[in-house]
């Protein structure tokens, strides 16, 4: 939000107040009446919520003096200051509520944080018995509560039977249950730690692949680094876009120094990845305030894990704070190779979407300062690609596919955009071929079978064939918005306009704004003899971000309909 629209923001907050309800909310809030008080408030409030913690924070602060017992003014004032990382100031702030009787949620939580990272647990119990919440139906603090207060008396009391506070009944947090017990073996040193470890990585029913670190972490620290190696290895393989099982095993081949520290036989290590467990998700729940504040949290708690930030980055980018997540992307430099490589790639997304051309070169200067492997090259083919710089992208694939054999996992998904980069570069020959290839390596891969059939139906070739292949796709693939669309348009080549009516209708249902979806059903609904209709489809296509070219098209079909095109 830029300065401008603050303060017109803030002006209109200011007269709201004044003019309506300054008697009422003036007594509540127990401000001293001053305008500027107000004014300093609602500032505070707007910027909080624009995730300016910077400014809002410099607002709340002014309203030090008034002693206010606003509860929402000083739980966001400790929001702000945990995170900017200001967490000796949240400190001090919650000391001053509690002295004034005027403390709430955040600053108990805090202060009992605080006090857990001391080693003074059981006067960190007593902050975190505080936080119980009457009526509350989110189960998120519910769980954080009963969790924090749980590992305050295990970390106390030493006591393996205290590892049952844990159990938590709703099915929503079985992995945290299993976690946080899991953990708490180690923290213990109980025999079972390492057979609780292999049950977690070994459990089908649930997501546990980040804990593929936190295995290899443990064997590692007990000084078994073969066996943690062999064990990062193959979650390297089975999960080869996760950070932090892939900068771990540079780490243990001996290529990088360990930026993630982590020890589950300390307790504030524990806690810290209980808070990025829920800020995740918080996240997933588009919930970013509360998700950035555990983060942050998370961060204080333990410092010396670099990957939280990954997290906080991700929570900016998704609200469109391309500034502040480019920030901490290029914090994430140091922490080692991959997570370089993948914070570089975010800060080309975001000028992509900042519309600043040299995103490409950007990217290519930091790819040339890697001991890049087929990993990398591969992620920057597919970004050059992306940015129709196809030559160069089909370059970086041949030399991948020099490197690997059949047997690579990558070897059919490198054919396949190999042959995409080809077709959209206008050598549809080399790229048929790829495509027929990839499908031969790895059949039935409905995605590669829609790009190829669809491709032939666009040229006027092997319709009957095409057809054939996108039913079996739509079949393999059900309720794809594409895949749906290309069978319907397939059946459209034919002159099967009824049946291709049916199958163009689900999918601009599935894919209501993609222009192309929108042109192809509206060919259909003329060809139906709905003609009002497909003119009202027509246009929607022009309103959804149709290319040059098929904006020309659609233009002389609303004006002279299909037959005279």
């Amino acid at each position: 939000m830029n300065k401008f629209n603050l303060f017109w923001k803030t002006l209109l907050y200011t007269f709201i107040f004044i003019g309506i309800f300054n008697s009422a909310l003036a007594k509540i809030l127990e401000f001293n009446q001053d305008a500027k008080s107000i004014s300093n408030y609602f500032s505070g409030i707007i910027s909080f919520d624009n995730f300016d913690y910077k400014t809002s924070q410099v607002f709340f602060k002014k309203m030090d003096k008034n002693e206010t017992k606003n509860e929402k003014y000083s739980s966001m004032h400790i929001q702000s200051l945990i995170n900017l990382e200001k967490y000796q100031e949240a400190y001090k702030y919650s000391k001053k509520l509690e002295k004034m009787n005027q403390s709430n949620f955040n600053s108990n939580l805090f202060l009992g944080i605080y006090q857990f990272k001391s080693n003074n647990f059981a006067k960190a119990k007593n902050y975190f018995d505080r936080l119980k919440l009457k009526n509350n139906r989110n189960l998120v603090p519910e769980i954080l509560q009963n969790s924090l207060s749980a590992w305050s008396k295990i970390s106390n009391t030493q006591n393996q039977d205290d590892l049952n506070l844990l159990n938590f009944q709703n099915p929503a947090f079985e992995n945290l249950t299993i976690i946080q017990k899991t953990f708490g073996n180690c923290f213990l040193k109980l025999d079972n730690t390492e057979t609780e470890f292999m049950k977690v990585l070994n459990n089908d029913k649930l997501n546990f692949s980040r804990y593929h670190f936190f295995v290899s972490n443990y064997f590692y620290n007990n000084n078994n680094e073969k066996y943690a190696t062999n064990l990062i290895s193959s979650a390297s393989e089975k999960f080869p876009s996760n950070l932090l099982i892939n900068q771990f095993k540079k780490v243990l081949i001996g290529k990088e120094v360990n930026k993630n520290i982590f020890n589950c036989n300390n307790s504030t290590h524990i806690v810290a990845e209980l808070f990025y467990i829920l800020a995740n998700v918080l996240s997933s729940q588009e919930d970013y305030k509360l998700s950035n504040f555990y983060i942050n949290i998370a961060k204080f708690l333990n410092p010396k894990f670099k990957s939280y930030n990954a997290l906080l980055a991700e929570n900016f980018n998704n609200l469109e704070k391309h500034n502040h997540a480019k920030k901490i992307y290029e914090q994430m430099y140091e922490n080692g190779t991959t997570y370089k490589w993948y914070a570089a790639k975010q800060i080309a997304l975001i000028m992509n979407k900042k519309e600043e051309s040299n995103s490409s070169k950007f990217l290519h200067q930091v790819y040339k300062t890697l001991d890049a492997g087929i990993s990398e090259t591969f992620d920057f083919a597919n970004f050059l690609k992306s940015n129709e710089n196809y030559e160069e992208s089909i370059n970086l694939y041949s030399k991948i596919l020099l490197e690997i054999d059949q047997t690579n996992n990558l070897y059919p998904e490198i054919l396949e955009r190999r042959g995409m980069a080809y077709e959209r570069s206008d050598k549809w020959k080399l790229g048929e071929k790829d495509l027929i290839e990839s499908l031969r390596v790895k059949p039935k891969e409905p995605y590669v079978m829609n790009y190829l059939a669809y491709s032939w139906i666009e040229k006027n070739q092997n319709i009957e064939e095409a057809l054939k292949m996108l039913r079996e796709a739509n079949d393999l693939k059900k309720n794809n918005g594409y895949i749906t669309d290309s069978l319907g348009w397939a059946l459209f080549k034919t002159k099967n306009f009824s049946e291709a009516k049916k199958y163009l209708q689900i999918a601009i249902m599935l894919m209501p704004r993609d222009p192309v979806i929108n042109d192809h059903f509206a060919d259909c609904l003329w060809m139906n003899d709905n003609k009002i209709q497909a003119r009202y489809y027509w246009n929607n296509a022009l309103e959804f971000d149709a290319d040059d070219k098929l904006k020309k098209k659609i233009k002389r079909k609303i004006l002279f309909g299909l037959e005279n095109i």
